[in-house]
């Protein structure tokens, strides 16, 4: 890998940058890929390409069942007859995709377009290599760092986070639990699956208005007639905003709960983790007064089975 120091025009001679004025070439690459990133996700209704799928899980009730007994409806042995046990019920997630855009590496013809440096008495144009190690390494570094940086996804609870756009208002996950209110025991038989969102889970992409536009100092060229030109600030944007999004495409990738930084918060699956019996005498439904119903419901307190990051990596 070389990194080569750019040459810029002060107003009378030729100089090198130093390394702030590299530094902010770097940050306006990472600047202009915010207004067009390379590597896109979205939500879908399935099938997502993001690895791997998550799932919700949370329990249900049991099937109800009844007795005859012999007492009244608060002796137990009037309950003394055997009734199914709570289940989990799992739902699967795969609603987030990625689609890698393709995006061809920038020609250089004749080095007419890549900016200058000094090698020994010549002024020479960097390779597309040169200009990946001086500008795009680092610049890649930083969007895939996991702070909010412009044009990278992340995970909210909230359809609307500050600076962000939302991809869509069905959630990329959600988190269910048994609605234990929902169970009781002068509704048996209860429905067996009756459940109640904890939290949801939605997609946003981080705006390029999170950070400024930085200012630079405009590097060297050769032009077509041979000579050093100073590049002009939307020539600069142009050559810049091409060459990231096209070394965005090799590098830059989103994985759940695979290797990488954390974007955004994390999406748990809670469930109860305990049930109970209930019971009831019926006397009004037209079955024997000695008859009596149970099922078992959900209860407990919620706890933590999974978190799934949504996470972004250098893949190199």
């Amino acid at each position: 890998m070389t990194a080569r120091t750019p040459l810029y025009w002060t107003g009378s001679d030729l100089r090198e940058m130093d390394a702030t004025m590299i530094a902010n070439i770097q940050s306006r690459a990472v600047y202009l890929y915010g207004d067009n990133p390379s590597v896109d996700l979205s939500q879908v209704s399935s099938g997502g390409s993001i690895s791997p799928s998550m799932t919700d899980t949370r329990l249900q009730a049991g099937a109800s069942n009844t007795g005859s007994g012999g007492g009244s409806a608060s002796s137990s042995d009037d309950f003394n007859f055997s009734v199914a046990g709570v289940s989990t019920v799992t739902v699967t997630f795969d609603r987030i995709s990625q689609t890698v855009e393709s995006v061809s590496a920038a020609t250089d013809t004749n080095s007419k377009r890549n900016f200058v440096y000094r090698s020994g008495n010549d002024i020479v144009a960097m390779s597309n290599t040169d200009m990946y190690d001086t500008f795009y390494n680092a610049a890649l570094t930083t969007i895939a760092d996991g702070n909010d940086r412009p044009g990278t996804y992340r995970i909210a609870t909230s359809t609307s986070v500050s600076n962000m756009t939302l991809m869509s208002s069905t959630p990329v996950f959600a988190d269910t639990i048994a609605n234990v209110s929902a169970y009781t025991a002068g509704g048996m038989p209860e429905t067996l699956d009756q459940p109640t969102t904890v939290n949801n889970y939605y997609l946003h992409r981080v705006n390029q208005s999170i950070m400024s536009n930085p200012s630079v100092t405009y590097p060297i060229v050769i032009d077509s007639n041979n000579d050093l030109q100073i590049q002009g600030d939307s020539t600069l944007n142009a050559i810049l905003k091409a060459d990231i999004r096209h070394w965005g495409t090799q590098y830059i990738r989103y994985t759940v709960n695979g290797t990488g930084n954390n974007r955004g918060t994390g999406m748990s699956d809670t469930k109860l983790n305990s049930s109970t019996r209930s019971n009831r005498q019926d006397g009004n439904t037209g079955l024997s007064s000695t008859t009596y119903r149970s099922q078992q419901f959900p209860s407990g307190t919620a706890t933590t089975i999974s978190t799934y990051f949504l996470r972004i990596h250098r893949n190199g």
